[in-house]
């Protein structure tokens, strides 16, 4: 440094200009290199996430990810009353019973039914009515009748209710007779007692879920368009805002195993976690095995990695229902209008259990579980909505299953710029012009040095060179197919109700409709729309001056897709990473190569909604159980407003098509 200060200074050039090197300039500078470094890291490592991604959703069933549920709402006090449902209640209940098992034996209708229910909750001195709808579709003509009566809490307002619901017919396609038997005797019940501050609503549904959606419109003052393929009556008596609902499904005959909890309702939507933490607590207390998905959790096991895949069978059974976002029962209607709703339903048989639950232990949990949410002045608000659960008693947080499931999606956004980055690069750079080299008599090169700016020692530069280089990015034919493939989905959704009535009514094999929809796949991104890009805009093949379409159209794709499956994973998580598994491969490796031609397209094929419905098919037990499937998607849009067919046909299966697009298009 003091050299620096004792070093005699140089004599200026004269009529020389010393250049000089202002801040912006080295900010500019350094902006530029950090840009660069951070382009090529994430061209070179946007896959890094997917395997963190899929490590850590390995991770999920250990208990180190686990938290012990807990009630957050303290005004509930589960288990903290004194019950009083006796063995007199429980008669009533097998009377009630035997009765629905011989009306259900005269074949009646739903009229019937419904004027039966009513009469019974009448005599309790109990408001109650009845309402017919129909349901009228291409493939179906049902006409159904709910019947519901409500008892005027002695010491509420009016403002606030709880319903305790029964379907007629149980999920498992028989009478559920004693669910019915559980409606009508805690409807006989809760009239002997003057602690009650909310109203209740009881019902009585036939059929389900299609009926509980009638009612639950009409509660809320909803009337039927003329048009609308669902009509029903307007109901004659009504109760204030329903904060909770509980639903029952007990079979037609007692003697159960332990007592089943569903808690995802339509579209993977959860009840708030104060509600299932409560009914869990009150049937444990009553000595109840509680069952999540057709499994009761062991109090020990004998090796960890048993623990671990008894949990990890648990959750990906929970993933599967979650994702699906179909009704398993009539619970799951209830959370289309903020109310907090959970079925109940009784397991026969079920490994790991040792002792039967009797009528009366299942009665006293129901007690205890309204007499808490008699308690609360407020809806349930303190704990959360958003949890997967590994056991009954437990549960993962969305702090802890999120960041595997963004993981997933976001390399599909790291991919997209590091694809709009490339396509944008100068891969072949002009430069400068070079001077001539004088060649003297002696046959050596002249060496002089480049010729610099008149007065300046800077280096002259062509004037055909720019600041920065850049190729144009073709936008047009990418736009074209993406249009092209979100127009043959919307068809696909418009089109899918008058599939299923061909394949209904023309008795069509299902694996003959899906060799047709391969079919019409194929012509869509094999012919017709390369076609249209070359009468459009050529090939879009690479030039000097223009990057490849490819490019464009793949950084489009995955933007999109990896927004919409980062969007899915705060409504439906256990969805958003199904798709995110099998789309975020193929997508990365989906480029114009000849060699790897046929593996990229069997691999996105096998990740195509096709592909996908083949892998249930072979996961599930067969081509009827991916054909239920199907079936299920279609009528869960068209009756209940399921999301799963218009997020397929929308987003997925469009972008997948582009995808098979990519790998055909030239380099």
């Amino acid at each position: 440094m003091l050299r620096r200060f004792f070093r005699p200074a140089k004599a200026p050039i004269a009529g020389a200009v010393e250049p000089s090197t202002p801040k912006e300039v080295k900010r500019m500078h350094a902006r530029r290199v950090v840009l660069y470094h951070a382009r090529n890291t994430l061209a070179k490592l946007s896959w890094i996430f997917y395997p963190i991604g899929i490590v850590w959703l390995l991770l999920l069933p250990r208990d180190e990810f686990h938290h012990k549920a807990a009630v957050d709402e303290n005004a509930l006090l589960p288990g903290q009353t004194t019950k009083y449902f006796s063995s007199m209640d429980m008669y009533a209940v097998t009377t009630y019973r035997q009765r629905v098992n011989e009306l259900a034996g005269e074949s009646r209708n739903a009229a019937d039914y419904a004027a039966f229910i009513q009469n019974e909750l009448k005599s309790f001195d109990i408001d109650a009515s009845t309402q017919n709808f129909l349901w009228a579709t291409n493939t179906d003509t049902v006409a159904g009748a709910n019947a519901y009566g409500v008892y005027r809490a002695p010491r509420g307002d009016g403002t606030e209710a709880i319903v305790i619901s029964a379907p007629w017919i149980g999920g498992d396609g028989k009478v559920n007779a004693e669910g019915v038997g559980y409606v009508l005797a805690m409807a006989k019940f809760v009239t002997k007692f003057s602690h009650w501050s909310k109203d209740f609503v009881f019902l009585v549904t036939q059929p389900s879920p299609i009926g509980t959606r009638a009612w639950l419109e009409a509660y809320h003052g909803q009337a039927p368009k003329p048009d609308a393929a669902l009509q029903y009556d307007p109901l004659q008596t009504h109760s204030g805002a329903i904060q909770e609902a509980l639903n029952l499904e007990f079979g037609d005959e007692g003697d159960y195993a332990a007592v089943e909890i569903l808690v995802d309702g339509l579209n993977g939507q959860l009840p708030n976690a104060d509600l299932v933490t409560t009914v869990v607590q009150c049937a444990q207390y009553e000595g109840i095995p509680v069952s999540l998905h057709q499994s009761v959790t062991p109090k020990s096991f004998n090796t960890p990695l048993a623990r671990y895949l008894h949990k990890a069978d648990t959750l990906v059974e929970y993933v599967k229902s979650q994702a699906l976002g179909l009704p398993k029962g009539d619970h799951a209607l209830y959370a289309r209008y903020h109310i907090e709703s959970i079925t109940l339903r009784g397991i026969k048989d079920l490994p790991g259990t040792q002792y039967r639950v009797s009528g009366e232990q299942i009665g006293r949990a129901l007690e205890s579980a309204l007499r808490s949410f008699n308690n609360l002045l407020e809806r349930l608000h303190h704990a959360y909505w958003f949890y997967i659960m590994p056991t009954a008693t437990s549960y993962i947080p969305m702090s802890v299953y999120l960041p595997p499931v963004i993981l997933l999606s976001v390399t599909l956004i790291f991919e997209s710029l590091a694809m709009w980055w490339r396509s944008g690069e100068d891969t072949n750079p002009r430069r400068p012009e070079k001077p001539a080299r004088i060649m003297p008599v002696g046959g050596s090169a002249d060496t002089s040095p480049p010729p610099t700016t008149a007065g300046t020692t800077l280096i002259a530069r062509s004037r055909h060179l720019l600041s920065f280089n850049a190729r144009v990015r073709p936008v047009f034919i990418p736009i074209v197919t993406m249009v092209i493939c979100h127009a043959t989905g919307a068809f696909a959704l418009y089109f899918a109700p008058t599939l299923l009535f061909m394949a209904d009514y023309g008795k069509i094999n299902p694996l003959n409709m899906m060799t047709g929809t391969l079919v019409v796949t194929a012509t869509i991104y094999g012919f017709m729309i390369p076609t249209l890009q070359r009468l459009l805009e050529g090939s879009g093949a690479s030039t000097a001056t223009a990057a490849p379409a490819w490019q464009v159209l793949k950084s489009f794709a995955c933007l999109e897709l990896g927004a919409s499956l980062i969007a899915l994973a705060m409504l439906n998580p256990s969805l958003s990473a199904f798709l995110a598994v099998f789309a975020v491969p193929p997508f990365l490796m989906a480029r114009p190569c000849q060699d790897r031609f046929a593996a990229q397209m069997v691999a996105l094929f096998v990740a195509s909604p096709v592909g996908l419905v083949g892998c249930v098919a072979i996961a599930g037990g067969g081509l009827d159980v991916a054909w239920a499937t199907v079936r299920q998607s279609v009528e869960g849009w068209d009756a209940y407003g399921a999301w799963l067919l218009p997020l397929i046909c929308l987003v997925y299966w469009p972008l997948n098509l582009a995808a098979h697009v990519i790998c055909g298009m030239e380099d």
